[in-house]
């Protein structure tokens, strides 16, 4: 609102200004142009996958898109590939977002790849996935301590089955097994060692909701124990509640995009997102698979995504998954 002194003696002119501006449209705040792309970088029937589905039916449900949105995996190189189109090819595109995971967090540093978090910008985490401990039906393990006394009297003969090592399950196999003092083998398989768990050739296993639900529901898998209570088997202790504290990683699921996208944007899709994880389908997706409701974006997430990154630099050297720098000679 304009103050206008009475002694102005440029009233007139800046009560046409006044009126001119007032009258103006007020400026739009940025919307979609054309399609918004949501890339994942995963495959088709993995839970990320999932996730991104159930964000893209929201979307649709509550019609939050009008330009449009569709949903393609860009799979290769541990989530690489999917970076590298969205941060270097498609720098500064609003109109794309990928989902984030831990793994592309981590894959980089493992990779020593310079495709990593500095190319993007957080827009929002929205779930938290459990990590459940499951063993094959017919297994003799009942809790996570038969599997310990089983790991210590036979060491380095309990195999933990999943995907490359590296990952969110094979860090947390290995913190855990420092914590509680015994020693096993992880084995990576190319389908998370899921067929290698339900055919009994490994001991045990660390997989999302998404992955095993089916299975366990079949009785073809059981669930000793996870990182977070879960609603849909309520008897099924968590880490701590079965007396072993050690850290767990969280395996959060959400959306970045190219870090040259304006505030603007950034704010669009954080609104998209906000009203997405209020819908009634993305509430059920949630309930399903055992999700745990989170809420970080913006700045907030950029500045978790560095700490992350920090945090697991500092894992993957203990672990000896990065070799250490050579000194220069003199």
């Amino acid at each position: 609102m304009f103050k206008i002194s009475q002694k102005s003696i440029a009233y007139g002119a800046v009560s046409l200004a006044a009126f001119a501006i007032a009258s103006a449209p007020a400026q739009a705040a940025w919307k979609p142009t054309k399609e918004v792309e949501l890339i994942a970088h995963v495959k088709t029937s993995s839970s990320t996958y999932a996730f991104a589905s159930a964000v893209l039916a929201a979307i649709k449900a509550e019609n939050l898109m009008p330009k449009g949105v569709s949903l393609r995996s860009v799979r290769g190189s541990r989530g690489g590939k999917a970076r590298a189109y969205v941060g270097v090819k498609n720098k500064g595109n609003p109109h794309m977002m990928q989902a984030l995971t831990p793994s592309q967090i981590n894959n980089p540093i493992l990779a020593k790849s310079k495709v990593d978090y500095k190319l993007f910008r957080g827009v929002a985490m929205m779930v938290v996935t459990p990590l459940n401990i499951a063993v094959n039906a017919k297994s003799p393990y009942k809790t996570m301590k038969d599997i310990v006394d089983d790991a210590k009297k036979r060491p380095g003969k309990v195999i933990h089955g999943g995907g490359a090592f590296g990952n969110v399950a094979s860090l947390v196999g290995e913190l855990w097994s420092r914590e509680a003092g015994f020693k096993h083998v992880y084995a990576a398989f190319e389908k998370q060692g899921m067929l290698e768990l339900l055919g009994g050739h490994v001991a045990f296993g660390m997989h999302n909701p998404a992955q095993i639900d089916k299975f366990v529901k079949a009785g073809k898998l059981r669930i000793v124990a996870a990182s977070e209570k879960l609603g849909s088997y309520p008897n099924i202790p968590t880490f701590k509640q079965a007396g072993y504290n050690f850290t767990v990683l969280k395996q959060y699921r959400g959306w970045w995009m190219s870090k040259d996208v304006s505030d603007d944007a950034v704010n669009y899709y954080i609104g998209v997102m906000d009203k997405v994880r209020k819908s009634d389908s993305f509430k059920k997706y949630e309930k399903k698979f055992n999700m745990t409701s989170t809420w970080v974006t913006g700045k907030d997430l950029d500045a978790m995504l560095a700490n992350e990154y920090k945090n697991y630099f500092k894992l993957d050297t203990e672990l000896d998954l990065i070799g250490k720098k050579k000194k220069k000679k003199k």
